[in-house]
């Protein structure tokens, strides 16, 4: 024994010898970076000149581009894009240049455009230092003169400049006064394209061509979207030198669009009974992404009793959208079926829609997110998708209070935008928009914030302000104010930090609970039980929620980001344990465009909720909302009604003796399963259930019934569809 001791011992000194120097290798490595970053950055603090955003501005440059392709099908793999640029009256003079940046110009009206970085765009990084790589950009000029360009190396990441952030940070940290930077801002400003003229000047109609994906010396092009993206090539020229860039007055959009069409997606709006009602037509392929190339006739069938265009023509200028006036004659359901003439298949059929009765049902999307904060799309790009396209009754942009983080520069003038633009596109009768942001602090739980149409100082409480960063501050002042707080994705408290799926391990310490406020709060009036993340609603339901779809073999732990039952985060828990939510759902939309197989993003489809409101109008749906008329589907336009002693849904009342309920579910495919589930003091139970079939409907007395009880409609559809009607609660 004391033999193989003393053989041990001198490897066990090897042993630790090596660990040590290993950790003072990787001490001294991690200090002489924070030491040559802090050397590199006072050598060069004008590097991070451009660390906060630019004012909005309608000043431009003298200049055209032409860009082609313009636009590419989304998962086609790589491409070659060519941009050129002519130089426009006067030229422009030797040490000028142009810089192109792919970004979203978010347009603020009067005061003009500015850029906005997108942070999953789905075109690959450029880079113009690997020819046989991917991503590979070259600059060539055409010009009379004996001009010559010079072109600002950039490899696939800024290293140097990350240290030299690390070192300013780090001066930052110890208590030197700098500024906060809008980095990602600083980011998209590092990663133009950035073109100087050198040995003379460029006269009028000279060209700088910039190839996106040159294949010439070996590469193989440029990695494209993996799903819909649109983005801007903003152009910005320095004409004369002085060190000062505008954009041109048109940069090119480059779109990456569905495949081509193999569909028709029809959506039949809320039907007043005689009055005029719209259909809206898309052409999509079979991932159900919009084809803008479209063109034919198409022949509509209605069910009887609707006046309808027999035939309609989808035209270039249409780009894959149509609509229909139509009329419903008396009061039912009605629906429309669509088919391509002379091409077979591409047909579908729409969404039921219902005419007369007490309430109107409207459809929207108050969860969505866009270039303002870590979305895609330009804002107001947003609302007239929402629509014209996809044909939403009304909707909300509810941007991160978190960006300031990131991006402190500008964020009141944003906020003023998104109020001008939720004005600018509220038209009553029409489309209804309403005001709101997300407040969100991962650790104590996500929640829409939401402000009354009549409510006068609607203001951005966010989580990064001391004076609102927890859910106890933020409820002290919204007392003053008439608004509405949506809790969502309750039930994710499992939330990765890295990018890549096998990275998803790495993940944020969260507490296990959620933070609801209490049952005596009557602002926290709805809750989101579906969105993109999936399912809130319990642990085991459709939709468990989760990101990415990884290739081949893949840990189900890092499948698996929802959170375990017990800890009263999933909404059956929540009213179990005494809070009065109404139920809706969202989309919780950001348009990233790349591939769901390497990066951890939304799978699943995008949530609607639904109001049965009196007419369409901002006051109407908000009182709607207010008192729980609501439900949410997983983006089906599933028909939901709901009644006990004739009360609708989100109705609390006293009752003395057995209710009697009643309610519909009026499908859009076969109903594989629609319960009635009962609360009361024997937990969850099935008051009624039924199965097969396009349509259900219930009238009965709940002879069970038991004390204090509550009742929900949970319906599941053949196709995968799922609907959650908000509660009816009976006290005795």
């Amino acid at each position: 024994m004391s033999g193989l001791r003393k053989e041990w011992r001198p490897r066990l000194r090897r042993l630790l010898k090596t660990a040590l120097a290993v950790l003072l290798a990787t001490a001294g490595a991690a200090a002489g970076t924070v030491v040559f970053g802090v050397m590199d950055y006072l050598y060069d603090p004008e590097f991070f000149r451009p660390g906060r955003k630019p004012r909005p501005s309608r000043e431009t440059a003298p200049g055209e581009v032409q860009v082609k392709p313009a636009l590419v099908r989304a998962g086609g793999g790589r491409k070659t894009v060519t941009l050129r640029f002519r130089c426009g009256p006067g030229g422009i003079s030797e040490g000028g240049g142009i810089k192109v940046g792919l970004c979203r110009l978010v347009d603020f009206g009067s005061r003009g455009k500015r850029e906005n970085f997108v942070y999953a765009h789905g075109w690959g990084t450029i880079q113009n230092r690997h020819p046989r790589l991917a991503n590979y950009y070259t600059c060539g000029l055409r010009t009379s003169g004996g001009a010559r360009l010079e072109v600002a190396p950039q490899g696939f990441f800024p290293l140097r400049g990350a240290i030299r952030l690390l070192g300013r940070e780090f001066l930052r940290r110890c208590g030197v006064k700098l500024e906060p930077l809008d980095i990602a801002y600083l980011y998209l400003e590092k990663r133009k394209v950035s073109v100087r003229v050198m040995d003379g000047r460029l006269r009028e109609g000279d060209e700088i061509v910039i190839t996106l994906g040159d294949t010439r010396r070996g590469s193989k092009g440029w990695s494209s979207p993996a799903h819909p993206s649109r983005i801007d090539l903003a152009v910005e020229v320095d004409e004369k030198a002085m060190g000062q860039y505008r954009l041109i007055p048109e940069s090119p959009v480059l779109e990456a669009v569905g495949g081509e069409a193999a569909a028709l997606e029809a959506v039949l709006q809320s039907l007043p009974t005689g009055g005029e009602g719209r259909l809206v037509l898309r052409a999509v392929d079979g991932r159900g992404d919009l084809d803008p190339t479209y063109e034919g006739e198409v022949e509509l069938i209605p069910t009887p009793g609707l006046e309808i265009p027999s035939r309609v023509e989808f035209k270039a200028e249409d780009r894959g959208v149509l609509h229909a006036a139509c009329r419903a004659q008396a009061p039912g359901i009605y629906r429309v079926k669509a088919a391509a003439r002379g091409i077979a298949g591409i047909a579908g059929e729409s969404n039921p829609a219902l005419a007369g009765g007490d309430f109107r049902l409207f459809w929207g999307d108050i969860h969505v997110h866009s270039a303002l904060c870590d979305g895609s799309l330009e804002p107001g790009e947003f609302y007239r998708e929402a629509r014209d396209v996809l044909g939403l009754d009304f909707a909300a942009i509810t941007t991160h209070d978190t960006m300031e983080g990131l991006e402190p520069s500008g964020r009141e003038e944003e906020w003023g935008l998104i109020r001008e633009l939720q004005e600018e596109f509220n038209q009553p009768g029409r489309f209804v928009t309403f005001l709101g942001y997300e407040w969100s602090d991962h650790k104590q739980g996500h929640r829409g914030v939401y402000f009354a149409p009549d409510e006068p100082d609607p203001h951005m409480y966010g989580w990064l302000d001391p004076e609102s960063d927890t859910p106890e501050k933020l409820e002290g002042l919204l007392r003053d104010h008439e608004a509405m707080v949506i809790p969502h994705h309750t039930a994710w408290r499992r939330i990765f930090l890295a990018l890549l799926n096998w990275l998803k391990f790495v993940r944020m310490k969260v507490p296990v609970a959620y933070r609801w406020w209490s049952p005596g709060n009557e602002q926290q009036r709805l809750v989101e039980v579906y969105s993109m993340h999936g399912s809130s609603e319990r642990y085991d339901g459709p939709y468990p929620i989760s990101h990415g779809r990884p290739r081949g073999w893949f840990p189900r732990y890092l499948k698996d980001d929802r959170c375990q039952p017990g800890y009263g985060n999933y909404v059956q828990e929540a009213l179990a344990s005494g809070l009065r939510l109404g139920i809706i759902a969202g989309s919780d939309r950001h348009d990233y465009a790349v591939d769901e197989r390497i990066h951890p993003i939304d799978i699943y489809p995008r949530g609607l909720a639904a109001v049965w409101a009196d007419e369409l109008t901002a006051e109407s749906l908000w009182r709607s909302l207010w008192n729980r008329r609501v439900y949410g589907t997983t983006g089906a336009r599933i028909i939901l009604e709901l009644y006990a002693d004739g009360l609708p849904m989100g109705t609390e009342y006293q009752c003395t003796s057995r209710p009697r309920l009643h309610g519909r579910v009026v499908g859009t495919a076969p109903l594989r399963r629609t319960e009635l589930l009962r609360h009361d003091d024997r937990g969850y139970t099935t008051a009624w259930s039924a199965s097969g079939g396009g349509e259900a409907s219930f009238d009965f007395v709940d002879e069970n019934a038991r004390g204090e009880a509550f009742y929900y409609l949970r319906v599941e559809q053949e196709d995968g569809h799922c609907a959650w009607s908000s509660p009816i609660w009976i006290a005795r």
